[in-house]
């Protein structure tokens, strides 16, 4: 029998079909945080950077000479055109460009020897954070660490979250979050000190993680029954139609600082379409405060129309709850978990599934720009749908599958060696465009690890017991967080091949898969 607060709110009405979304929105701006590394760190093409010259030379500098008399040949495009090593320089670079015979690239041999550059000129269109930082050859690992930073403020944020809604309401902590994602995001675009830049991407991070898992809590406590289900199974679809809006917002942008302030104002709307998010009714109750509960429960009953379930003694009523909530026990410390010896190999799995997913899931978005730039804006939005028809699949598998973790786990298998097969398709498809293949091959795995995680983000729960659930969820969430801050500098290794990457993403869906395969479906 449904308690009072229940009856009141139903599973799912009109009040909640007009919270719900404004909730999802949240994810949207979470998604552009993460997503921005992506368009703020192009690669430098060819003639764009090159080792700064001494100031002996800049009277009368002639650019196209010091460059050929300064760096290295890495590769020959053709008979006129050559890719330098701007990482290192011929030690005597000065005696070449001071040559006046010297009209041609010099070659490499025996009594050329090379050393390392420290400073460079950059000439880029696009200011992005490698031209700010300086984030080249020697400073390379500094990009990756820029967005495990990020990847830091959100598990920290997560952490924090969870301990500031023992006293903030969630609804208030979800407004504590926009305020502060607005402004620490405008101000990281603007910062010029690298070590700044790493602790306001960090605070970022962590103010995303404020709202979206306010958002959650919200989410749990208003929905019931199979749509709480399919609620937080969706909340992800957002994350997803956010990595689609970002071509949109980076394509009027022409650096980094002009895309930061792009991804960091419209947030701002999040703080006006608040008022009509409402707060977690339990949570209030459980606190005593009885009267800000009446106000949601009296609005849910108009728009649900379940007037007649608000009994004439109401305020007695919901003291009553009150005081029985704040009597019960707290659930039960993360860590207790693992005492449920009926659940441990299943725990065991949903760790080792949690980390496997969160690395593979955000490495394959992050990993978008291996496949060209000068198609990222089409290949972003193709991310963003296999997204989403991911999780769908993943809901499909829910709602009507008694064998979701075996299906789910064969389709990452499966995915996974369709990816490998990138390393095999020709330099020339006939009647097919190879980039399109491509990434056809390569978001088949996208799509199976996002119906993975939708998956787990709804149904981790389910093979613990009622009061271990909580500890269960934020365990599986904070040790997947972990794990994905190995996720940049996977990406990273795109230098050794451009499929490099997406062969570790693709393996670790199948590792993940094979594990998902040995979950038992029964709720303890």
């Amino acid at each position: 029998m449904p308690d009072l607060v229940s009856s009141i709110m139903k599973e799912f009405g009109p009040w909640q079909l007009r919270a719900v979304p404004l909730i999802y929105m949240c994810k949207i701006p979470a998604a552009w945080f993460m997503a921005i590394l992506i368009y703020t760190t192009p690669d430098p093409k060819n003639g764009e950077i090159y080792c700064k010259p001494p100031p002996s030379v800049s009277a009368h500098f002639n650019e196209t000479k010091w460059i050929m008399a300064s760096h290295p040949i890495k590769d020959v495009v053709n008979s006129t055109e050559f890719t330098i090593d701007y990482c290192y320089v011929f030690e005597d670079n000065l005696e070449f460009y001071n040559d006046p015979n010297r009209t041609s690239w010099i070659q490499p041999s025996n009594i050329t020897r090379t050393k390392g550059c420290t400073v460079f000129e950059h000439h880029a269109d696009y200011n992005s954070i490698i031209t700010q930082f300086d984030l080249v050859c020697s400073r390379s690992l500094l990009t990756p660490t820029t967005q495990a930073a990020h990847v830091f403020g959100v598990l920290l944020g997560g952490i924090i979250a969870a301990q500031l809604m023992r006293t903030i309401s969630p609804r208030n902590l979800m407004l504590l979050g926009m305020y502060t994602q607005v402004m620490c995001g405008c101000i990281t675009g603007y910062i010029i000190i690298y070590e700044m830049h790493i602790l306001l991407r960090l605070l970022v991070a962590m103010c995303c993680a404020f709202t979206y898992t306010a958002g959650s809590v919200i989410l749990n406590d208003i929905t019931e029954g199979k749509y709480k289900t399919a609620t937080i199974c969706l909340h992800e679809q957002f994350w997803s139609i956010g990595v689609i809006i970002m071509p949109g917002l980076a394509i009027f942008t022409n650096s980094w600082t002009s895309l930061y302030a792009a991804i960091s104002i419209p947030p701002f709307l999040l703080i006006i379409i608040h008022r009509w998010i409402p707060d977690s009714p339990r949570w209030l109750l459980k606190q005593g405060r009885t009267q800000e509960a009446k106000v949601y429960l009296l609005e849910a009953a108009k728009y649900n129309n379940t007037r007649n379930c608000i009994p004439i003694y109401f305020d007695e009523q919901l003291k009553s709850i009150s005081e029985a909530a704040a009597v019960q026990p707290e659930p039960d410390l993360w860590w207790t978990i693992w005492k449920e010896r009926s659940a441990f190999n299943n725990l065991v799995r949903l760790h080792l599934a949690w980390g496997l997913f969160c690395t593979a899931y955000y490495g394959m978005l992050l990993n978008v720009s291996s496949y060209g730039r000068d198609k990222l804006n089409i290949h972003m939005v193709v991310v963003g749908v296999s997204e989403l028809i991911g999780t769908f699949i993943g809901l499909y598998l829910i709602m009507t599958s008694k064998q979701k973790w075996l299906w789910c786990g064969v389709f990452n298998i499966v995915a996974g060696l369709i990816a490998f097969n990138t390393w095999i398709i020709p330099p020339e498809v006939p009647f097919i465009n190879r980039d399109a293949l491509v990434m056809l091959t390569a978001m088949i795995s996208k799509a199976s690890v996002s119906c993975c995680l939708a998956m787990l983000v709804t149904c981790t729960g389910e093979l613990v017991s009622a009061n271990k659930k909580a500890g269960a969820v934020y365990s599986c969430t904070n040790w997947g967080r972990f794990c994905f801050m190995v996720t940049p500098y996977i990406v990273s290794t795109v230098k050794f091949g451009q499929f490099v990457p997406l062969t570790a993403f693709a393996s670790l869906a199948i590792i993940g898969g094979m594990i998902l395969t040995g979950i038992v479906n029964e709720t303890v």
